[in-house]
């Protein structure tokens, strides 16, 4: 698990265009801790703290303690998107998605 959020840290921070400096001043967590989630270099984090990332990263505190296999940044976003869309045109856009992928 800590694994998955060392890689979700990273990535997320990369697609929005963070330094590790910018995303510590957005979340109020330290440079070497953000420095070490990243690296996998942590045993345990404070939920106060994680949550704060999440905030700052625009994710919520569950993404990330989703299944391994959803965890990436652009599955995420598919994912918040889906979620966002009332039923009918989340089963359109889901039927649209799998059918361009099929092909």
């Amino acid at each position: 698990m800590l694994e998955t959020i060392s890689q979700l840290v990273h990535e997320k921070r990369k697609s929005l265009g963070l330094t590790i400096e910018q995303l510590a001043q957005r979340s109020g967590v330290s440079v070497s801790l953000i420095s070490r989630i990243e690296r996998g270099d942590l045993k345990n984090i404070s939920v106060n703290k994680l949550n704060d990332l999440a905030q700052s990263l625009e994710l919520r505190l569950g993404d990330f303690f989703v299944d391994d296999r959803l965890t990436g940044v652009k599955t995420l976003a598919l994912v918040k998107y889906l979620e966002s869309l009332p039923r009918r045109r989340r089963e359109t856009v889901a039927g649209a998605v799998l059918k361009l992928v099929k092909h």
